[in-house]
C-alpha cells in the first residue's frame, strides 16, 4: 500500500484525497482502515465518510431483521455490543474467564428473546438489563464455600494445637 485516503473537511462536505506514505505509516494506515472498514474502489462515493456508529434508522433495522432471525444482523448487533456487555460482565464478576463465559451466554439469551424486545425502551438499555439479570443469576447460583466449624475449632483430639472456644475470652487481649 503506497498511498492512504484522507478525508479533509471542505464546507460542509467531505473530499477525498490520497497521501504518500512512509514504510511506517504505510502499515499502520493498513491497520486504521481494516478497523473502519473504509472502501476505496470506485464502488464508494467520493462525498461519503462510512460513521463509526450506525444511525438509529440502520440500527432499527437491523434489530427488526434479527427478531426476524437474519444472521446478518444479529452479527451486527453482535460487533456492536460485545465490548459493552463484556465490560459489564468483568465490571460485575471481576473475573475475565467467567466474563467472557457469560458474556457469551447474554448473546446467546439475546439470540432466542431478542423476540421480545418490544422497542419502548433504547435497546441498549433492554441489553444492559438483560446482561445484569444473567450476571445476577450466575453470583446466586455461585454456592458460597462452606467450612465447617469443627475445622475452624479444631475439634480433634489430636492435634497438639490449643482448642479455640467460640464464644470464650481470648487470653491475649486480657
Amino acid at each position: 500500500m503506497k498511498v492512504a485516503i484522507e478525508f479533509r473537511r471542505v464546507g460542509s462536505a467531505f473530499r477525498r484525497e490520497t497521501v504518500a506514505l512512509t514504510r511506517h505509516s504505510q502499515r499502520k494506515a493498513q491497520r486504521l482502515l481494516s478497523k473502519r472498514g473504509l472502501e476505496s474502489g470506485p464502488e464508494s462515493r467520493s462525498g461519503d465518510l462510512k460513521q463509526r456508529k450506525p444511525d438509529s434508522a440502520s440500527f432499527s433495522e437491523a434489530i427488526r431483521l434479527a427478531q426476524q432471525g437474519d444472521a446478518a444482523a444479529f452479527d451486527f448487533i453482535y460487533k456492536h455490543y460485545c465490548g459493552r456487555v463484556y465490560a459489564l460482565c468483568l465490571r460485575m464478576l471481576h473475573d475475565p474467564v467467567e466474563a467472557e463465559d457469560l458474556a457469551q451466554e447474554v448473546f446467546i439469551q439475546l439470540f432466542r428473546k431478542i423476540h421480545t424486545y418490544r422497542g419502548e425502551s433504547a435497546f441498549s438499555t433492554w441489553l444492559h438489563r438483560l446482561t445484569a439479570n444473567l450476571v445476577l443469576m450466575r453470583l446466586r447460583k455461585k454456592k458460597p464455600v462452606s467450612i465447617s466449624l469443627d475445622e475452624i475449632t479444631g475439634s480433634e483430639e489430636e492435634d497438639a494445637r490449643p482448642r479455640k472456644e467460640i464464644g470464650a475470652s481470648d487470653p491475649r487481649l486480657s
